[in-house]
């Protein structure tokens, strides 16, 4: 979370935050001098050799003595705060880990509603309110640095593995919890910080010694526990399921197994069997109900009418990370109807900008057309009341530095006094604090660090002719949001063989044809994760009859955008490139600032149908893992911005699927061969006339005036040759020159401009027409186990994992969100690896979804 943490005053921050509600009665306060006294034990010169647990430990004694009461060791696990923190407990738990939790963490305490207050010193995650961390007394275990010099996310390697720590903490009280934002106390010795972490970054208050300052950690307490539960983060638009509801007992009875469900394979169904379940969804729906897992009421706000309901249980799919998204998706149990059913619910928290459509507006769109092969919207909305304010106070500390330096600058050019270092022990702790690291600065620290370059301020309807700070923001603002549909499917990997596999593109290629032709919407984000495979009821025109048909659906519409013609407003849209990474193509990488179109788009579906068929299909690649690390994740670093690997780059340059010097080019002996030679031979025409177009304005410009025809005088430094070979001139004649590409490459070329070859090309060759040419049938049993699992050893440099996880959309993250930010290993030498859990969980496609026998739909799986 590398440069999202933005520095707020205690009291500010406490205002803002966290406000006294009016009926609140405060508590006769302690006076200075005895709160000086109970936490004097933190003078002590020995403190420094304390570790963490001393710290803890001591921390709660103080607690309780702020309470009159003295703790012995076996009090301090738990200290219900009373008149402190009203209605809370606090509890430690350094030393056990959650049963159900697989990545066995163990925070250092939290408070708690006091009926929920565990007893066994463990963290339950899922009920936490507040979360606390100690850390001993040293600098190097504060995972902030207060010097306006620098970043406040500290670059030093023992303070970014803390913040590391505290980041894989505060992730997994989001995964637990419905959370909006989330307080974290941190405690270094005898002084700590407040932080206040949502899906854009992370608000932190200064280091002050509570020692000499405990008013200021006293005022936090209190107010922690007179505020409103939402106050504290818990979204009220989520309830939880007691196992003595009706709800609950409506979970377990939809989950029981049905002998009337069908399995989801090609057959014929009758008239009765047409409404009925499919086996896996029900199935999915039974594994989502993990006892160690709570049930909750997802409530959707509808305009002009009731919210509509559902229960659901444990997601079957969960974005990694903190910044960004944090998609969750469920096999949910829809309420609103007679019939109960089992729909898809999607929440995530989208990116909130102007032109940025809601997914669902989209799909309404889509729907109303009749666009094929997408999703069917039930219903959605923005949860009122629930955006991100993390980049509100980066706004904030902006206007002020501005104003302040635009006071500054007629009175003297000397350099602002907010230069100097604020210091913990010297700083008054509800003081305004200095946020004068410049923009220009800190940019240039991106850049030194490797990662993608800041993309330019984005059009504003600015007539002022000045940034606002939401021109320059570098946090992304984001809104929670909800969104259902009907469509429950299965990943890409579960097709039945090569031609499946080609039929299910097929499909959404078509989506994506009638989405542009009639709505003017492209979908942006073409990858793996966004097309599924959906079990659905077709009548077969020719026998009269009911089948299941396995069809392709294109999902996942959230980044798409309306491509129209015409003038449009100037205002602030997505500030960052769309895509998954192993999907995206040539040009889309190597160029942020391009627009996707239609060739772009069209380039992904045939990453995605070469992704699929090297990884699950027969071939003569002798070595898989190490080909789609070389096409697929390989990249190269380039004026401090990541570039496309050299395999994709020199597929699409060559137009040759070159597997290795001594087997040759890639072939599958079907008719997939016929359907990549083809499609790569457009694609390399594309990038041929792209390329000459980029040399031809790339080309310096010939000298002008006088100099330029005058003839250059010998000065007698050139000898003469011995020998002149007349012969030599045909070989000057045929020196490579740039050549534009011929009318049949600008021809070629064109023909991705549109979706109709490409949609003919497939459809031909799944009817094994004659005239494909096909050089053999399709086989019926070409499909094997996958050549490339998620335990892989890397060999190869391939892209940080953030660039290459489904939820991951932004090629601009910082270094330490690529290390620990999210809980995923890395490989990259760029980066050193600082988080303090790591996860084995797969970064590439088709990871990551719902445990068990039934791998589920990801609608916006995204981060």
């Amino acid at each position: 979370m590398a440069n999202r943490a933005v520095p707020l005053a205690n009291t500010e921050f406490y205002d803002r935050f966290l406000p006294v509600p009016p009926e609140a009665q405060r508590p006769a306060k302690h006076d200075q001098s005895t709160l000086c006294r109970i936490f004097s034990v933190f003078k002590d010169a020995k403190r420094r050799a304390w570790k963490e647990e001393k710290v803890a430990d001591t921390f709660v004694r103080c607690l309780g003595r702020l309470l009159g009461s003295e703790l012995t060791v076996a009090q301090t696990e738990t200290v219900n705060t009373h008149d402190l923190a009203p209605g809370m407990t606090f509890a430690l738990s350094q030393h056990r880990y959650d049963a159900d939790d697989l990545t066995k963490q163990k925070v250092d305490g939290a408070f708690f509603k006091s009926e929920m207050a565990p007893t066994d010193g463990r963290p339950h995650w899922a009920d936490q309110l507040v979360t606390v961390e100690f850390k001993a007394d040293s600098t190097n275990y504060d995972p902030y640095d207060d010097n306006p010099k620098k970043a406040m996310d500290s670059e030093n390697k023992e303070r970014k593995r803390v913040r590391g720590q505290i980041i894989s903490y505060v992730e997994l009280v989001f995964k637990k919890q419905h959370r909006t934002h989330l307080f974290l106390l941190v405690v270094i010795g005898k002084s700590f910080r407040v932080t206040r972490w949502d899906r854009s970054g992370t608000v932190v208050t200064p280091l002050v010694d509570y020692a000499a300052h405990p008013e200021v950690l006293y005022e936090f307490l209190w107010r922690v526990g007179v505020v409103a539960p939402e106050t504290l983060g818990l979204d009220p638009t989520a309830t939880p399921v007691r196992p003595d509801s009706p709800e609950y007992l409506l979970m377990d009875k939809m989950a029981e197994r049905d002998e009337s469900d069908l399995p989801a394979e090609r057959r014929t169904v009758t008239e009765a069997e047409s409404g009925n379940v499919f086996e896996y969804v029900r199935t999915a729906f039974r594994e989502s109900l993990d006892e160690d897992w709570p049930r909750w009421k997802l409530s959707i706000p509808q305009e002009g009418g009731p919210a509509k309901e559902f229960l659901v249980g444990k997601p079957h799919f969960c974005a990694k990370g903190m910044a960004g998204r944090g998609t969750r998706g469920y096999v949910a149990i829809d309420l609103s109807g007679k019939t109960k059913r089992f729909v898809w619910l999607k929440d995530a928290w989208r990116t909130y900008y102007d032109l940025v459509e809601s997914e669902g507006t989209v799909l309404q769109l889509l729907n109303r057309h009749k666009v094929v092969n997408v999703p069917t919207f039930v219903c959605h909305s923005d949860l009122p009341g629930q955006s991100t304010r993390t980049p509100e106070i980066w706004d904030l500390n902006y206007e002020r530095r501005k104003s302040a330096q635009a006071a500054a600058q007629p009175a003297t050019n000397v350099p602002s006094t907010s230069t100097v270092p604020r210091r913990a022990s010297t700083q008054t702790p509800g003081a305004s604090p200095s946020f004068s690291s410049s923009l220009k600065r800190a940019r240039s620290d991106e850049e030194e660090r490797l990662d993608m370059p800041p993309p330019p301020p984005p059009n504003r309807a600015d007539t002022t002719g000045v940034e606002s700070s939401q021109d320059v923001c570098p946090l992304r603002r984001h809104i929670h949001y909800r969104l259902v549909v009907e469509e429950i499917g299965r990943p890409l990997h579960t097709f039945i063989d090569g031609h499946h596999l080609v039929s299910v593109i097929y499909n959404c290629i078509l989506a994506h044809q009638e989405a542009v032709e009639k709505t003017n919407t492209l979908h942006r984000d073409i990858s793996g994760g966004n097309i599924l495979i959906y079990p659905c009821i077709v009548y077969d025109k020719v026998s009269r009859v009911k089948r299941i048909a396995l069809r392709g659906l294109l999902t996942d519409w959230e980044l798409s955008k309306d491509i129209a013609r015409g003038p449009r407003p100037r205002a602030a849209r997505l500030p960052e490139r769309t895509g998954t990474w192993q999907f995206m193509s040539v040009f889309l990488i190597n160029e942020p600032k391009k627009a996707v179109d239609i060739p772009d788009e069209l380039e992904a579906f045939f990453h995605v149908l070469l992704y699929y068929s090297v990884r699950y299909l027969r071939s003569n690649c002798q070595d898989v893992p190490l080909y789609m690390e070389h096409y697929f994740e390989a990249y190269r670093i380039e004026n401090g911005q990541y570039q496309c690997g050299a395999g994709k780059s020199s597929t699409m340059e060559n137009g040759r699927l070159k597997i290795s010097d001594k087997n040759g080019y890639l072939q599958f002996n079907s008719p997939i061969d016929r359907i990549l030679q083809v499609w790569l031979g457009l694609l390399k025409a594309h990038y041929e006339v792209r390329r000459y177009e980029q040399r031809r304005k790339a080309t310096p410009p010939s000298s002008e005036g006088q100099g330029a025809s005058q003839k250059r005088q010998s000065y007698g430094e050139v000898d003469e040759p011995p020998v002149v070979n007349p012969n030599f001139i045909s070989v000057l004649s045929r020196a490579p020159t740039p050549h534009p590409p011929s009318p049949d490459v600008h021809l070629d070329a064109q023909r991705l401009a549109t979706h109709q070859d490409i949609v003919f090309l497939v459809y031909m060759c799944l009817q094994e027409d004659p005239d494909a040419g096909l050089p053999c049938p399709w086989p019926l049993d070409d499909k094997v186990e996958d050549q490339y699992p998620p335990t892989t050893k890397k060999r190869l440099a391939t892209a940080p994992t953030e660039l290459l996880e489904r939820d991951s959309r932004s090629k601009r993250r910082k270094v330490e969100s690529i290390a620990s930010f999210s809980t995923a290993s890395h490989s990259v030498p760029v980066r050193s690896s600082v988080q303090s859990v790591k996860s084995s969980t797969d970064s590439r496609p088709d990871s990551g979804y719902a445990s068990g026998s039934v791998p589920l739909l990801r609608h916006g799986s995204n981060t």
